[in-house]
């Protein structure tokens, strides 16, 4: 190929025959053997051995001679101070040539000082010794066809085996920069061991320019050897971190630092195959299963049964309904006081609000049309955020500050147009001659397969002359032609085991495993073709351009599945996410009107009470306008909502457009059921009290409850905004607004409504066509009230209704089964043994939000992620970004290079380094792309294609000298340091600094890859932000392994920030950032355990607080949170086993689970708070005060709030997009059955148990207002009072 690889290769493989001969001269017939010290084995040359052949040295067993001054000055030049020169074995003209020769080995190991001295010192001694004799046996001889003398053809070198092996350790990991390389692949033939080693160089290659004769290696000794005085020569080699002659980090594993342990990741503490958190839990909770155990075992035997809490018929009789929630006189503690004053003032206002509502409907429907109307206007300004980065990424991160300065100094990341192409028989290898033709065919398509903008227009060109497309055709330049049917298998084997021989056009090396799925390429199952294509978000029109070549680009390779079935392509382009994103939310928006539908079916047949039948009459007792009424009010409270923020510029979400709507609709229906059972139950009892009497009695009763959850979703929400991420925190604005909203609608405008649909039901008027009134002998009210008590009527066909709020099966089936003092522990063991489990199963829970969720299940990007888990190769980018360091100074030169003795121990390059070498724990799997190594090597005078100099310039002053095109004739040009003073050399004596560094740099930055590979413009002309005087910031780029699951990529992101305090730790005064293109989306997970625990503490606090404060018992409000607790810990258990990972959108489920949890629990314990005391079943007191709270609020508890979450979540379960079915269907409706067991089960239990126990004695006071309510005709009330006196 183009690099010059073929003759470096050369320069070591005739080494061998130079350090061998030298200039031919005549010399007598060699002597006897002699085998002893002071005496040589060959001296001087003799003539060839062949025509094309190198002069081989004379068979000579005489005394070493002593050299003249020239011979001893180059000795020690080559050998060193210490070599012995008092005798030698060779002559001042082998001397010369010998130098000649070991400087062509020189750039190929002068980057490792112990490598480089030994092998000096090998050839030295093997060629000069005194001692030749003893270690060298001349084993066969010829004649010269030139002088006819005898000479050397074949000998053996007799060699310590310790010797070789440290000669071949201090070179075996030595670098070699132009080829990306081992430089053992160079002066070893790729030896694994030093015996390979050493038979490399002693192998005849006489017409490849090696050694002109065998050279055979011996490492033992026979008996005939030992005999004739041979020993194994035993030399003083320097190991590669030898003090003296230190290697760098890059070339000697022993002279890394030795970098502190640290804990993989993935390792999690286990006992067995159990997390150590679940094992703890099984302990705890089997012994807690045995004590429970026990404690029953002694009660069933032991307790006297005349003790037993005993609960019969009567007991269950006394139900308090919430109409009798009325102020009280006692004798409490200031607390208890104060609350009461409080709660009398809710109640109070509630009653007053609940009055003027139903008395002035007109006014407050009038007022809530135009202040909704108002505030929907605001929908006008509504902006839908859908940058990723902008939706999931907290504007104070650091990891966003990093990616805007990533951008700005290096421009912005690629847009990444790829295919997978793989065989959809996946037992069959994916390149055969068939398939390659085809996709040499078929990617010169891709540079016009938009009639508008061409691949060449917008692509990224790293020399600016043709695009970086990353593909197995490029070795080949695309061409067909370049590639030969009959040797195909070789010619690409080639370029992938040295790409840089066969570099593309763009001069960039393509690594096999960017292309590949597996190392061996003939047993791939699928190959990746990436196209890099420029970004500028700034610039409309480009981007509009790139967007259409991208739908271009997706056209195409939907065609390429047509034409060839056999194969699975899978594709995608930068714009492919967003856009299925939102075909999957236009698609949604038939789940959202389906679900107001259902929702409203249920809604109005369930506050009516009754199926209508095919009387006329039956359309009189249904309330399809009511509920419709309620299902609009719930949607004008999101639009006001949504007006709201958009009118103060909060940006929405498709998030936001999606799941409030559904939210809302599951959170907010709950209200219009309590209310409209509360007045169903005042209507029993004040059956002839005006209506608004009624209404104000009803609001009043069940206002405060309404309230306590309201508030306390609203606190989750707000709550929730502590979440900095916009499309979390925004979510959340606009959630607590809608909800704020539609209680306030719900207690004014529904009121209205209600209190109007109230009058045409008992002006027996046909529901939705009010003009219409039925005659009927019987008022339509006291049909209704009758009918709902189960009292006959005389008409069968009426009496049968849809009993929706359960109250009557609570009291007497659901509620005794629970209280029974045989079942209580039953079920609190129950409860006890589900909590454990779940606690057990929460460090099973995963992380991440996987991106095949996000999309619709049929979008093609589905096929692509699973190809990219199953076939991609390579992980992504990871660059270290180091920014305002003077990199002209030395000092700081030797903290962040790695290929020179004189780097710092512990600098940037040899760090990461040793993280690549632990790359299964680090994730780091490349060796890291260093620019400043890159750049000081190409000033190597060893390599004298790279930096050059115009001899006819050699006069000027060092930073006047013109450089050599790249191109011009060796003749013309001299290495740069050639005559540089200091010389150049590992220890960094003689490197440029300040001006003199940037004089070079300029330079180099500017010189393509061909001839000299180290040109910086392909690989880094793009990495350095630069002037002409200073280098302000620059990246060193390596690259994660390739990552498959969401852990990975967690852990890749934690790897990446340990690595940076590592290095910050040895480098203090280095100011940089660790930047990948994903990280910015896992930055959460670094602190979402903590995150989670601590909003939910909160949020549990919170909760507790407002509840003790308006339930007025501490104990109370105490057991509340400890069922909605053991909600949360049981979700938690569902999302280990459900799938449902934790992330931020997981976590504001997780905060409005605990808001919801409020609702199926606050109303039975604002009910046990408000139950009547009897003084007389003293034994029975919390008990009994579970029971009539059950009894009282159950039903609507199960009919009201858990029904209408079931439907309106239902539907979640048909979307298109696996995020709302995963995050929103899963756990919402895991919620409403956890927390409806909860809610009507553990809670009531453990109230029995740990419940408040007030004792006072309470007065009613309102016998004057219930007076006052009546009609003036003096009906008898005395039903009323007996019904109180209960």
């Amino acid at each position: 190929m183009k690099l010059p690889i073929y003759y470096i290769s050369v320069w070591f493989i005739s080494l061998l025959s130079s350090l061998i001969s030298a200039e031919s001269v005549d010399t007598s017939i060699a002597s006897p053997e002699i085998h002893q010290d002071g005496y040589c084995a060959m001296y001087s040359d003799c003539g060839k051995r062949t025509v094309f052949g190198g002069a081989l040295p004379c068979p000579s067993y005489e005394k070493a001679t002593k050299p003249n001054q020239n011979s001893i000055d180059l000795l020690q030049k080559l050998c060193g101070a210490e070599f012995d020169t008092s005798a030698v074995c060779c002559s001042e003209s082998q001397l010369a040539n010998m130098e000649n020769s070991l400087k062509r080995v020189d750039p190929i190991i002068s980057s490792c000082p112990a490598c480089h001295k030994n092998f000096y010192d090998f050839f030295c001694k093997f060629t000069c010794s005194p001692n030749q004799s003893t270690f060298v046996n001349i084993t066969q001889t010829g004649k010269s066809i030139d002088t006819n003398q005898d000479i050397v053809t074949e000998l053996t070198q007799y060699v310590d085996p310790k010797t070789a092996e440290a000669f071949f350790n201090s070179c075996k990991n030595v670098k070699f920069s132009a080829t990306n390389g081992y430089a053992m692949d160079l002066i070893g033939g790729g030896a694994k061991d030093y015996k390979q080693f050493l038979k490399f160089l002693g192998d005849e290659k006489p017409f490849l320019g090696g050694s002109p004769f065998q050279i055979n290696f011996s490492y033992n000794l026979t008996q005939d050897d030992i005999e004739s005085n041979i020993e194994l020569r035993s030399d003083s080699m320097k190991p590669c971190n030898d003090e003296s002659y230190k290697c760098a980090c890059t070339d000697c594993e022993s002279s890394c630092p030795k970098l502190p342990h640290f804990t993989d990741f993935n390792n999690k503490c286990k006992v067995g195959v159990l997390p150590c958190f679940s094992f703890s839990i099984l302990i705890i909770w089997i012994s807690l299963i045995l004590l429970l155990g026990g404690y029953h075992v002694y009660v069933f035997k032991f307790k006297d049964n005349n003790t037993d809490l005993n609960i019969g018929e009567d007991d269950f009789d006394v139900e308090i309904s919430p109409l009798s929630y009325v102020r009280l006189k006692n004798r409490f503690s200031t607390f208890h006081n104060y609350h009461l004053n409080l709660i009398d003032k809710i109640e109070n206002s509630f009653a007053s609000i609940g009055n003027f509502c139903a008395s002035f409907p007109g006014v407050v429907i009038g007022s809530t049309i135009v202040i909704t109307s108002l505030l929907s206007l605001g929908l006008y300004w509504l902006e839908f955020e859908t940058n990723p980065v902008n939706l999931w990424v907290s504007p104070n991160e650091p990891a966003l500050q990093n990616l805007h300065y990533f951008e700005s100094s290096f421009g912005e990341w690629f847009r990444i147009e790829q295919i997978i192409i793989s065989n959809k028989n996946t037992s069959e290898p994916i390149l055969n001659w068939d398939n390659i033709q085809w996709w040499f065919e078929k990617e010169l398509e891709l540079q016009y397969i938009n009639n508008q903008t061409s691949l060449d227009d917008i692509c990224f060109k790293p020399l600016d002359t043709t695009c970086g497309i990353q593909s197995f055709t490029q070795y080949f330049y695309g061409n067909i032609n370049n590639l030969h049917e009959d040797n195909w298998q070789n010619q690409l084997k080639s370029c992938t085991d040295s790409p840089v021989n066969c570099l593309p056009t763009f001069q960039q090396p393509l690594q096999r495993n960017v292309l590949f799925d597996r190392d061996d390429i003939f047993d791939a199952r699928a190959f990746t073709v990436t196209l890099l294509i420029n970004s500028n978000s700034t610039n409309a029109n480009f981007t509009n351009q790139t967007v259409e070549y991208e739908h271009s680009f997706q056209q195409w390779a939907r065609n390429l599945s047509l034409e060839n079935p056999q194969l699975n392509i899978a594709y995608s382009t930068e714009i492919s996410l967003t856009e299925e994103l939102n075909k999957s939310t236009n698609t949604d928006i038939k789940i959202i009107v389906i679900s107001y539908l259902v929702m409203f079916v249920y809604a109005s047949l369930a506050l009516g009470g009754k199926l209508p039948t095919t009387t006329i009459r039956s359309l009189v007792k249904t309330r399809f306008s009511l509920g419709l009424i309620g299902i609009l009010i719930i949607l004008l409270s999101v639009l006001s909502s949504i007006g709201l923020f958009a009118i103060i510029g909060l940006k929405s979400t498709l998030i936001i457009a999606e799941v409030i709507p559904f939210l809302v609709l599951a959170v907010g229906i709950d209200n219009i059921f309590l209310i409209v059972h509360e007045l169903h139950l005042v209507s029993d009892v004040y059956p002839n009290a005006a209506i608004e009497r009624r209404i104000s009695q009803a609001l009043k009763n069940i206002g405060p409850s309404c309230l306590i959850s309201a508030v306390l979703q609203v606190a989750m929400f707000l709550l929730a905004t502590r979440v900095d991420m916009p499309a979390v925190k925004n979510f959340a604005f606009y959630s607590a607004g809608a909800v704020f909203f539609n209680f306030i609608l719900q207690m004014t405008c529904f009121v209205s409504i209600l209190s109007l649909d109230q009058k045409r039901l008992e002006d027996n008027r046909i529901d939705c066509i009010p003009c219409i009134q039925v005659e009927h002998p019987s008022v339509a009210l006291t049909d209704d009230i009758d009918d709902d008590l189960d009292l006959p009527n005389g008409n069968e066909d009426e009496s049968e209704h849809y009993e929706y709020n359960f109250s009557h099966l609570i009291g007497k089936y659901y509620a005794p089964f629970i209280f029974s003092k045989t079942n209580k522990p039953k079920i609190l063991t129950f409860f006890v043994i589900w909590l454990g489990i779940s606690l057990a199963l929460l460090p099973n829970i995963e992380f991440g939000l996987d991106q095949r969720i996000a999309i619709p299940h049929d979008s093609y990007l589905i096929n692509y992620f699973d190809s990219v888990y199953e076939y991609l190769n390579v992980g992504p980018p990871v660059f270290f970004v180091v920014k305002d360091l003077d990199v002209t100074d030395r000092d700081n030169q030797k903290k962040l290079c790695g290929k020179f003795s004189g780097c710092d121990e512990y600098s940037l390059s040899n760090i990461l380094e040793q993280e690549f070498k632990r790359s299964s724990k680090s994730t780091i799997s490349e060796p890291t792309s260093n620019w400043l190594d890159d750049f000081l090597t190409w000033l190597n005078p060893d390599l004298d294609l790279c930096c050059r100099m115009k001899k006819t310039t050699e006069n000027k002053s060092p930073l006047e000298r013109e450089f050599c095109l790249p191109r011009s004739p060796t003749r013309q040009c001299e290495s740069c340091f050639e005559r540089h003073d200091p010389p150049y050399d590992s220890f960094m004596n003689g490197f440029p600094t300040d001006e003199e560094f940037m004089f070079f740099f300029n330079n180099w930055i500017e010189q393509p890859s061909d001839p000299c590979p180290l040109g910086g413009k392909a690989p880094y002309s793009t990495s350095i932000l630069h002037t002409n005087e200073t280098i302000d910031a620059s990246y060193f780029r390596t690259g994660h392994h390739p990552l498959r699951s969401q852990d990975d990529f967690i852990n890749a992101y934690k790897n990446s920030n340990r690595i940076i305090n590592e290095i910050k730790k040895y480098q203090p005064s280095l100011d940089m950032f660790a930047f990948s293109p994903f990280y910015i989306f896992f930055v959460q997970y670094e602190s979402i355990v903590a995150s989670t625990f601590t909003l939910l503490g909160i949020a549990l606090a919170v909760i507790w607080l407002i509840s003790s404060l308006l339930l007025g018992s501490i104990r109370t409000a105490t057991v509340m949170v400890v069922v909605v607790i053991s909600i949360l810990v049981n979700i938690g258990g569902v999302l280990s086993i459900w799938s449902i990972s934790l992330n931020a959108v997981s976590l504001v489920n997780l905060i409005i689970c605990a808001g919801i949890a409020v609702e199926f629990t606050i109303h039975i314990s604002r009910a046990y708070t408000k139950t009547r005391n009897a003084d007389d079943l003293k034994s029975n007191f919390k008990l009994l005060k579970s029971y009539n709270a059950l009894c009282s609020v159950g039903g609507p508890v199960l009919g009201g709030i858990t029904l209408t979450k079931i439907i309106g979540i239902s539907v979640l379960a048909f979307t298109r997009s696996k995020i709302f079915e995963v995050y929103y269907f899963r756990m919402w409706i895991a919620l409403v059955f956890i927390a409806a067991i909860h809610g009507l089960c553990l809670l009531p239990i453990l109230l029995s148990y740990f419940g408040d126990d007030h004792k006072s004695t309470i007065s009613f006071i309102d016998d004057l207002q219930i007076s006052d309510s009546v009609n003036e005709g003096g009906e008898d009330i005395s039903h009323l009072r007996r019904y109180l006196d209960e």
